[in-house]
């Protein structure tokens, strides 16, 4: 079996295992966070991640841990947008159906990763991933129409409710692309994923430390649901986030914000085991729409491999 192939099976593997755990924690997470804020939550499992991460970095070497000044923008970039994409997705979770959160922000991930590339680097859109992306966003746009109907899972509160969990999911989206892009960056760069996780984090948990602290009663809500939080902190954040950047080292950023498509299936996998959510075939049909462009992409990217290493023993 080819180095390259190799790569593209083990960036994959740890994509969906990534999506698996994540998937879970986020349908455990939607239950328990009716209690607390989602700030709180935030600050508490990524400062914990972050300390995992730079525990690492420490007992390998110190210098590992320096920051190289041509790198900074890429620092502060992953920082902002890693911020944007978790702090709105955890505030999302609290309105939305799980499922719809997750479906939304992939449906709108492949599009905006393009546009991206695109405005930032001059490339050319391939228009087979533009396809794609336009795909999965039909899927997303089913999916908001759903919502807004009062057809999805979980009773809809109210529309501007409604809006506001579509919009943050929206937003979650566009950050993720941002951040799977500046980490590729980074990885291309000969950064390891511990050293790329142990760095991006200073954003998030500055920011929803704030936002925390201007909600209140951070000791009450920490006592009575540390357990829980910890669980999930390590089993639903710290663990998935290695995966996927690992998976990010292995395959292009387009490849992963389209493998993360499987993220919304499992979960709603996962919220048959919860009563809060009902059974919704308007937002089965929607992620299904996603992952049949997904399995679509997959089957692409294998393609690419194989070109490149058709390329390369011609070279040879």
């Amino acid at each position: 079996m080819s180095l390259t192939k190799n790569y593209a099976i083990v960036g994959t593997a740890f994509l969906i295992a990534s999506a698996f755990l994540t998937s879970g924690s986020n349908v455990y997470y939607s239950n328990k966070v009716q209690a607390i804020s989602p700030f709180f939550f935030t600050f508490i499992s990524f400062l914990i991640t972050a300390f995992f991460f730079h525990a690492i970095q420490l007992k390998q070497s110190f210098q590992y841990m320096k920051i190289e000044k041509s790198f900074l923008k890429d620092v502060v970039g992953i920082n902002l947008s890693t911020a944007g994409a978790f702090m709105s997705f955890y505030f999302a979770l609290k309105y939305i159906e799980p499922a719809i959160v997750g479906a939304v922000e992939i449906g709108i991930g492949p599009v905006s990763s393009l546009i991206i590339i695109r405005l930032v680097y001059g490339s050319k859109m391939n228009k087979l991933d533009l396809l794609i992306g336009l795909g999965a966003l039909i899927g997303s746009l089913f999916l908001i129409v759903s919502t807004l109907q009062g057809s999805s899972g979980i009773n809809l509160e109210s529309i501007p409710v409604a809006v506001l969990g579509l919009f943050s999911s929206i937003l979650c989206g566009f950050c993720a692309a941002l951040a799977a892009i500046f980490s590729k960056r980074l990885s291309t760069a000969q950064w390891s994923s511990s050293k790329i996780l142990a760095h991006r984090f200073y954003a998030i948990v500055g920011l929803s430390l704030y936002l925390s602290i201007q909600q209140g009663n951070l000791l009450q809500q920490l006592s009575a649901n540390w357990l829980w939080i910890l669980i999930v902190s390590l089993l639903g954040v710290t663990l998935p986030l290695y995966f996927l950047q690992i998976g990010i080292q292995y395959c292009d950023s387009f490849f992963v914000m389209m493998s993360l498509s499987f993220i919304p299936i499992f979960t709603f996998a996962f919220q048959l085991l919860d009563p809060r959510i009902s059974t919704s075939y308007h937002s089965l049909s929607g992620i299904l729409i996603i992952l049949l462009f997904a399995l679509f992409s997959v089957g692409l990217n294998h393609s690419r491999h194989k070109l490149i290493l058709k390329e390369k023993r011609k070279a040879v």
